[in-house]
């Protein structure tokens, strides 16, 4: 069942990065960056299955961040911002329900007090067995969502109002509703 958790998920932060790659970069970036962070940590302790839940939320949400900070050096695409708004929120209205969908998958998957060999990625050794870690999983993914939104308002303004060019302190692009105007005379 955790595999097929993992995979909903993966999936759903593809497909999102795909939507907006040409429009958002960073977002994009972002989600890439967190499916590559948990499957690298997944593969890094395929030796040792102990915590494989939370050490890949954690590597999701190291690769989301670096992701974001990568991707927000590409400036977004022209287009209209009202879409950056809408999904961003989207995100904010359903994070509270995938999460609390999320605690009772984790829960149903790794049941309390499962410990030993034959628990495979449930056991977690000496740590919590009351489900500590899920909550903590479940916190990451909230942020890592939070994230994602202020990268989709960050795309939103940037088309808006232009990005700002460090060295002239001019626009790199005119905002989108100046492209589109009747020029004056």
């Amino acid at each position: 069942m955790l595999t097929a958790i993992f995979v909903s998920w993966a999936a759903g932060c593809l497909l999102l990065g795909a939507v907006f790659v040409r429009r958002a970069p960073a977002a994009t970036a972002a989600l890439i960056g967190s499916v590559v962070g948990a499957l690298g940590v997944f593969f890094l302790n395929a030796g040792s299955p102990s915590g494989v839940p939370w050490k890949c939320a954690m590597g999701a949400s190291a690769g989301l961040m670096l992701g974001g900070l990568l991707g927000s050096l590409s400036p977004p695409r022209p287009a209209p911002a009202r879409p950056f708004r809408w999904v961003a929120l989207a995100v904010i209205v359903a994070v509270p329900f995938l999460g609390a969908a999320l605690t009772l998958l984790l829960q149903r998957a790794c049941p309390l007090y499962m410990n030993g060999p034959g628990s495979g990625f449930c056991d977690y050794g000496d740590q919590d067995l009351l489900g500590g870690w899920v909550t903590g999983v479940v916190a990451l993914f909230i942020l890592d969502a939070v994230i994602v939104v202020g990268l989709l308002l960050m795309s939103a303004v940037e088309v808006e109002h232009g990005r700002p060019d460090a060295r002239s302190g001019s626009r790199q692009h005119p905002p989108v509703a100046t492209v589109f105007r009747e020029p004056r005379s």
